[in-house]
């Protein structure tokens, strides 16, 4: 299944170790005139990333999900709603080890009632869609994104980090993450699995002068996220060609603002996944 974080592949379940510093000391533990431009975007993208104690923040996400089926016009088909925790403790490397542990639920594109049953419009099918937590770990380097675990034989991953643009004073940076999965035909006990091609396409947006603030200083940040992925095996389309596309807002929040998540979805979270928001405590800890 393709959730929202799908171009991952669940890679990230391995812990990296490493020295464990506070964010904000990893990101001043070299005189900016000395850090290389890789080294510099990367310090610039973890303060985006993360709150400068190093403690977890809280990512609060909504949009849409858009399917395009070769040949016809694209339609949006249902919303999505969600929250995730996420982490970056330094390594002696330099590079950061990141979490992140998440829920999602699709949801009517009218009342925005979570959905436990619903009718494809493309092929008439009644689907149960597939809501999703997903834990990960994955490494931001320099050199860009790797996976947090060795990968599969035959699939392809490539992570960037770019700085994207400077605009009016906003400063975008990306985390772009590229996957394809071959497929595998049928050995007459199991069916054929189709080759899934994943493409995760985040945008973080801040004020470039936070930028240049004290690195103990918060840096407020936005994420635009979209996606050209396969077709989500819930949606029962194997066979037709065709992309999804997830279009998703959100924004970064301290751990301690639990009024940044909608009511409804802390309720539904908690009634599904009892541990998931005390996850933070626990890596912080």
């Amino acid at each position: 299944m393709l959730t929202r974080r799908g171009a991952v592949l669940g890679l990230g379940t391995l812990a990296v170790s490493g020295a464990a510093t506070s964010v904000a000391q990893a990101v001043r533990s070299a005189p900016r005139a000395e850090r290389s431009s890789a080294d510099e975007r990367l310090a610039q993208f973890i303060r985006l990333r993360t709150s400068p104690d190093g403690s977890p923040v809280i990512w609060s996400y909504s949009g849409v999900l858009i399917g395009k089926p070769d040949g016809q016009l694209a339609r949006p088909l249902v919303r999505i709603d969600g929250m995730s925790f996420t982490y970056a403790r330094p390594q002696a490397s330099g590079a950061y080890e990141w979490q992140l542990d998440e829920v999602g639920y699709y949801c009517d594109l009218e009342s925005g009632a979570v959905l436990e049953h619903w009718t494809n419009p493309f092929t008439g099918a009644e689907v149960r869609p597939a809501h999703y937590r997903s834990p990960q770990t994955m490494q931001f380097t320099p050199q860009g994104v790797r996976p947090g675990r060795p990968l599969p034989p035959g699939v392809e991953f490539r992570g960037e980090i770019t700085t994207l643009a400077e605009v009016a004073g906003i400063i975008a940076m990306t985390e772009d993450l590229y996957v394809r999965v071959p497929g595998i035909p049928s050995d007459g006990a199991k069916p054929a699995r189709p080759e899934r091609i994943s493409s995760s396409l985040a945008t973080f947006t801040a004020r470039a002068a936070d930028l240049h603030l004290p690195a103990s200083r918060w840096v407020d940040c936005q994420l635009s996220y979209t996606t050209m992925n396969s077709f989500a095996a819930w949606l029962a389309m194997d066979g037709t060609s065709g992309l999804q596309n997830m279009r998703l807002v959100g924004r970064k929040c301290r751990r301690t603002d639990r009024s940044a998540v909608p009511a409804w979805l802390r309720e539904r979270i908690a009634l599904d996944h009892p541990t998931f928001l005390t996850v933070s405590e626990a890596w912080h800890a």
